[in-house]
């Protein structure tokens, strides 16, 4: 007899009409352990015990249920025996051993063979057939031994604690939570788990499973304890209300190139409760398999790695590609040899290969003291000429902020550099990207092995200027032509780091505040003066050569170079603001909030420039306005707001859009000005006349913002005086009334303080409205989300024709096991597949929260919701009582825009 296996959107073995780990419900399935993507809604579910008694903590329900103590014997059938091994993966996690006519069969599930914490340690054994899990199944998925990893947790949970923050790790709720609580018993450090946490923790308790003292998460006492938490609890409130926080992913994923971009985390560490590339060429070996099956992760790779090695093996579920293997039948499996990390080769200070050595070190830095460090000591090497260069290459950019100098170097150019550097074609440049997604590690794959660099690396003090080349180039050919030429030279991870650069981000888990920090540390001077200095120009090299020869207090506010924005904090109500601002009295200063375009004006004599919030000039775009300002009779810099305004309020921000990018003037442009009049609402002044006004306080800034003499489309903003919450809760109805977003919230006495988000300014914005709506389309998620579905699409009823019309699509709002209960429920009332979407059943009901509502032909309904987010299920309200296209007409003040045949054709 041979072993079937198929796969019908999940494993099936139908010579004994089981399932193993699928999320649709199945009238038998083997349920290899308790995680949510393995678990659901089956008539009969064959598991161990510890699986059993997680599942219905999680899932509630009843079922018909087999629990089995690991090696118990188990008829399936009459010719077919069970028994269940553990894995160690989790808690009660189980293999699958089943025995048929004399031939065996073994099912994985996600396992381990490293020794874990709380989980059973796994077992290997013998199966003609085995079907394996291979989540890491490329060689550089090779762990470091976990008491490594677990004292580098340690440590950098140390000097968190030792800068009086709060380290604060994340891991799943079932099982990797309870390893590293495990892990870090002999450090002995006070713990604190989030609730969740604590939840699934009881269980182990409840099961015999013992672990360090630990309490349930307060905030009042959380100082001076690591916490420990759920990764959903990254973007949550819970996390937002621990100020003094720095986090760490704990993940095997941290073996990937540009992980800390994808967890945003202040360390990464690899840790993970799957096996690794040479666990799963263990795992083969000792099971002594005849035919491999691989599942998950890098299956069709892992397979062809086992042929090359003289075994059968297939993925399932993806394409194979037949290989000859290279090795004879049957021959046993070649362990790797592991190998001492080769000490790399220390290049030359001042060398561009120097900085990207440095920018790896800072990469896989455990914790910010650590980076600061690295970026001190670097900085130090080198002379005060490129520390400046160095610095900005550091933040990301080409060059200094205030430069205002675009590459215009887009993904086309760098594709096809990389193509002719490389000597690749398209399909391997797509398939290396897919692996990476981003475009400076997909470099230095591509270039391993094919560039040829001289002996002399290429000197840093050479990069501004071939950058500076590359921007003033014309043409992509020729743009791809001078990147080529200049990548076919670089080392791969030289290569790397100008890709990096180029594209702007360099994905190593490093802030600009670091680099200041580690500029201040290498000039001996605070970094607030550093930070202060970077805030006025904008330009860190500048500051590192004023920094160098102790002339930070030299640098001021110029004209025509923006200094970054202040900014107000949010606070969800007008109590919290009198809180905050007059907590024993005193005046509270109240502009509306409006939605538009945030500006900074600098003019000085008949020239003037506008900048938008990001420090780009927008001054082309808005001629009208600038004609304007020419006519002031003061030279000035003032901070406000480019509004779409008539008839005395400001229109929706939909009707400034249709400005942005035009410029007035161009054919078709001619009276774009008058169809949609811009006012400038000014609300701050920063110069005036010669005079810094930064360390001015508000009232007095204010009193020489109206002395300015504007007229026309050049306005104040208005400015109410209040002392109670009630007074900010009428002006907001009032802001509100007029199509304004809410409130801004100032202290008289505040100074303006660029780049910073204090709490001497405040902005008050509540939820326009809800909608009752119905989910039409779900979509597969991204990332932790890939194997839910996640992304819903909804639609509210056109009463006049009974037609659902969609309205916008939700990502954010519902809790992971919300996710998980309805990936289930629309997986079984999914009415047509298209891709990575599913158009279903429309039954199931949302209530969505908004900040706006505007025509729009993206959606059939003709309208667009701003920032909708879900606010609940609405498991109490029949379909009939949705929200009608009417209703959002009210709501938007305007009929709606034409459907495009996109709209109409289906989900937009």
């Amino acid at each position: 007899m041979a072993w079937q296996v198929e796969d019908r959107r999940g494993l099936y073995l139908p010579q004994v009409d089981l399932w193993c780990d699928v999320r649709f419900p199945a009238q038998r399935a083997f349920v290899s352990h308790a995680h949510f993507d393995h678990l659901g809604r089956h008539q009969q579910v064959i598991c161990s015990e510890g699986t059993a008694r997680l599942m219905q903590e999680r899932l509630g329900g009843k079922r018909k249920l087999v629990t089995l103590a690991y090696e118990e014997p188990y008829a399936l059938d009459a010719d077919t025996e069970l028994r269940l091994y553990p894995a160690g993966h989790i808690y009660g996690s189980a293999q699958l051993w089943l025995q048929r006519q004399g031939q065996t069969l073994l099912y994985t599930g996600d396992f381990k063979l490293r020794e874990g914490r709380s989980a059973e340690a796994a077992a290997t054994p013998p199966a003609d057939v085995v079907i394996m899990e291979t989540t890491y199944g490329l060689p550089h998925y090779r762990f470091p031994p976990t008491e490594q990893v677990l004292a580098d947790i340690v440590r950098f949970c140390r000097d968190v604690l030792e800068s009086e923050e709060i380290p604060v790790l994340f891991g799943y709720s079932l099982g990797k939570s309870q390893e590293i609580l495990s892990g870090l018993a002999e450090a002995k450090l006070p713990i604190m788990l989030h609730p969740e946490v604590a939840k699934m923790t009881a269980v182990y308790e409840a099961m015999g499973v013992g672990f360090p003292a630990y309490r349930e998460f307060e905030l009042k006492e959380a100082k001076g304890h690591v916490v420990i938490a759920p990764p959903q609890s990254r973007q949550s409130s819970w996390l937002r209300k621990i100020k003094r926080r720095r986090t760490a992913a704990i993940t095997g994923w941290a073996m990937e190139p540009g992980a800390r971009y994808r967890y945003q985390s202040d360390g990464l560490f690899p840790l993970s409760d799957h096996a690794d590339y040479d666990d799963l060429l263990r795992f083969v070996e000792r099971t002594g398999a005849k035919q491999v099956y691989t599942v998950h992760g890098y299956a069709r790779e892992f397979a062809a790695d086992l042929r090359s090695r003289g075994i059968e093996a297939w993925a399932l579920g993806v394409v194979n590609q037949l290989e000859l293997a290279v090795s004879a039948a049957n021959q046993p499996v070649a362990l790797p040899q592991k190998t001492e990390p080769v000490e790399e080769t220390p290049a030359p200070p001042q060398s561009f290969w120097a900085f990207a050595q440095t920018a790896e070190r800072v990469r896989w830095a455990t914790g910010k003291l650590e980076k600061v460090e690295t970026l001190r000591a670097y900085f130090s090497a080198l002379p005060p000429a490129l520390v400046g260069a160095a610095a900005i290459f550091f933040t990301g950019r080409p060059f200094a902020q205030s430069a205002h100098r675009p590459l215009q170097t887009g993904w086309a150019v760098l594709k096809r550099a990389l193509l002719a550097a490389g000597k690749m074609t398209e399909a391997e440049y797509r398939a290396t990207y897919r692996k990476y997604s981003d475009s400076g590690e997909t470099a230095e794959s591509l270039l391993a092995g094919k560039t040829q660099p001289p002996d002399e690396p290429w000197p840093l003090a050479e990069v501004p200027a071939w950058l500076e080349k590359l921007a003033v180039l014309r043409g992509p050919q020729r743009k791809a032509t001078h990147l080529e030429e200049r990548l076919v030279v670089l080392r791969p991870v030289e290569a790397k780091y100008l890709v990096k650069i180029i594209t702007g981000d360099l994905r190593i888990g490093l802030k600009e505040g670091l680099v200041e920090e580690a500029l201040a540390a290498n000039y001996g001077v605070g970094t607030r003066e550093i930070r202060a200095a970077n805030m006025l120009t904008g330009d860190l090299a500048e500051v590192a050569r004023a920094a160098a020869v102790e002339k930070l207090k030299d640098l001021s506010l110029r004209v025509f170079r923006p200094v970054q924005f202040m900014l107000a904090s949010p606070e969800p109500d007008a109590e919290g603001i009198v809180k905050r601002l007059a907590p024993e009295g005193g005046e509270i200063w109240l502009e509306e909030k409006y939605d538009g375009i945030r500006c900074q004006v600098h003019k000085r004599g008949s020239s003037v420039a506008l900048y938008s919030r990001d420090l780009k000039p927008i001054t082309e775009q808005f001629p009208d306005v600038v004609r304007e300002i020419e006519q002031v009779p003061h030279d000035f810099i003032g901070d406000g707001e480019l509004l779409a305004f008539s008839e005395g309020k400001a229109l929706p921000f939909a009707e400034l859009q249709k400005r942005l990018g035009r410029k007035i003037g161009a054919v078709g442009d001619l009276f774009l000005g008058e169809e949609i009049p811009v006012s400038l609402m000014l609300y701050d002044l920063l110069w005036a006349d010669g005079t810094d006004l930064l360390r001015t306080p508000l009232v007095e800034r204010r009193t020489e913002l109206e002395k300015l003499e504007l007229q026309g489309h050049l306005l104040v903003a208005p400015v109410q005086q209040v002392q109670s919450a009630s007074e900010i809760d009428a002006a907001f109805l009032v802001a509100r009334k007029r199509g304004n977003e809410g409130l801004m919230a100032k202290e008289p006495a505040s100074l303006y303080a660029p780049g910073r988000r204090g709490h001497q300014w405040l902005k008050l914005k509540k939820e326009f409205a809800t909608l009752d709506v119905v989910v039409v389309g779900v979509e597969w998620g991204h990332g932790k989300r890939r194997d839910v579905l996640s992304d819903y699409t909804f639609a509210i009823r056109d009463e006049r024709t009974g037609e659902l019309r969609t309205i916008g699509k939700a990502y954010s709002g519902l809790t992971d096991k919300e996710i998980a209960h309805y990936t289930e429920y629309f997986l079984e009332h999914t009415v047509e597949e298209k891709g990575r979407v599913r158009l279903v059943e429309p039954e199931v009901l949302l209530e969505v929260a908004f900040d706006s509502i505007q025509p729009s032909t993206r959606h059939q309904s003709g309208y667009a919701l701003r920032f909708p987010r879900i606010k609940r299920i609405r498991t109490d309200k029949p379909i009939s009582e949705i929200d009608t296209l009417a209703h959002c007409q009210v709501l938007a003040g305007a009929p709606p825009a034409q459907k495009t045949r996109k709209a109409r054709r289906g989900i937009a």
